[in-house]
């Protein structure tokens, strides 16, 4: 008995020890420390494991850049008719509702790709980036007001721009509207003379007869489906036009606005153009969103002739109901006043080129936490002369920008560096 406890102390020791042994000599490649650090520079660590995914290991540990949100360019507005829709953008201050973003920039990479996620407050969650709206809100900074069409709705976005060959910017674009629904990113060049442009065919096309006088095109009432390398995406015609489905648009929205407001008198229960009333007893809603243009134009004659029309707006509507060019108007109007998609999405040239998982819920289009999480990945080098191609032996120069309103006005950091970390320790 006694030299059976020796044996299995002997036994006990020696497995404590192998294992010290084994925990001095695990971490050659690609270690990740347990408490992240803040640094200076971005640092990509390397793994062996792909971290493709927002719940991955590896981002829980992985150091990180907090990005100083300073003003990057504000007061600075779209030539042509777009327009702000969240009020006149004053920089930093009015970026998250007034509240402070805090970003911050995580990196890896393994044998093939590289990883950067991105993680900002902000208050809103708005999908409907250039929509066309009919005499949308003011903009003090417009000198050609909002009457009229105009692009007046834009969402949350984000920008990665590497410096790359021949004075040009290789371009990572993700914003809710474009790139949630699909898990992917714009790819884009910004050329030496400041234009931005798609690299590759271009996935999207405006909406507009060329003169961004009015949107060419509605949703024809098809089930919209879209096929990526990630499957199937089933669009939202509330956000978005598929080219096979899109139609002509249809109506005259300035004689829809007199069939609303006076005609069938929808403003009694809706407010004028639908912006509400507060009249308990007689408020049907606000109709100014993106709701109602999720029904077809035949969904929408439908429901508003029927009982499910609460109150007496069965009753207004059957004012109308007979004159089918006047219902046309209305219901052209109610898109307006509801937005219509801005671009139509080209199917045969879609592509993706960086893949951008998102912590977005496209159906409900909601975040699902206090924050916003954007994971980039992309091939370290592609087969474009425009993308930057990386190498880990090197240490390159990025910018980056967001900005809760439009695309030209941004908050963020003009200069930051990416370093590749060896991926032997």
């Amino acid at each position: 008995m006694r030299n059976y406890i020796i044996l299995y102390t002997l036994t006990f020791l020696f497995f404590i020890t192998t294992g010290c042994e084994q925990e001095k000599i695990i971490p050659k490649k690609g270690y990740i420390p347990n408490v992240p650090q803040k640094t200076e520079t971005l640092q990509a660590a390397y793994f062996w494991i792909p971290q493709d995914k927002l719940s991955s290991s590896y981002w829980k540990e992985a150091n990180y850049v907090e990005v100083k949100l300073d003003d990057i360019s504000t007061q600075k507005l779209y030539p042509q008719a777009y327009l702000n829709m969240t009020g006149t953008y004053y920089g930093k201050n009015s970026f998250n509702n007034g509240n402070s973003a805090i970003m911050t920039l995580k990196a890896g990479y393994d044998e093939s790709h590289i990883y950067i996620l991105a993680e900002w407050d902000d208050n809103s969650v708005d999908a409907s980036f250039m929509s066309w709206l009919w005499n949308g809100p003011s903009d003090p900074l417009k000198q050609e007001g909002s009457d009229g069409w105009t692009f007046q709705r834009n969402s949350d976005m984000i920008f990665l721009a590497f410096d790359s060959d021949d004075n040009k910017k290789d371009v990572w674009k993700w914003n809710i509207a474009h790139s949630a629904p699909f898990t992917a990113a714009l790819n884009m060049t910004l050329k030496a003379d400041g234009q931005l442009v798609m690299d590759g065919p271009p996935a999207y096309k405006e909406n507009n007869d060329g003169t961004l006088n009015n949107p060419l095109y509605e949703w024809d009432g098809e089930r919209q489906e879209l096929e990526t390398d990630n499957g199937t995406t089933i669009l939202d015609p509330a956000y978005y036009i598929l080219d096979e489905n899109r139609m002509e648009f249809k109506g005259n929205v300035s004689l829809g606005a007199i069939a609303f407001n006076e005609t069938a008198d929808c403003k009694f229960c809706h407010g004028i153009d639908g912006d509400g009333i507060t009249d308990g007893s007689t408020d049907g809603g606000k109709l100014q969103n993106t709701s109602l243009n999720k029904y077809t134009r035949e969904g929408l004659v439908d429901y508003i002739g029927s009982t499910a029309h609460e109150g007496r707006g069965s009753q207004y509507f059957g004012k109308i109901k007979d004159d089918s060019e006047t219902v046309e108007n209305l219901i052209a109007f109610i898109r307006g006043i509801c937005g219509v998609p801005g671009t139509y999405i080209n199917s045969e040239e879609f592509n993706v080129d960086i893949k951008a998982l998102s912590n977005i819920s496209v159906g409900g289009i909601k975040k699902e936490n206090e924050r916003y999480q954007v994971l980039f990945i992309r091939n370290l080098k592609t087969e474009s002369n425009n993308d930057i191609s990386f190498d880990p032996s090197k240490t390159y120069t990025f910018s980056i920008g967001v900005s809760d309103n439009d695309d030209i006005n941004n908050i963020g950091i003009k200069n930051l560096q990416l370093q590749f970390k060896s991926s032997e320790l």
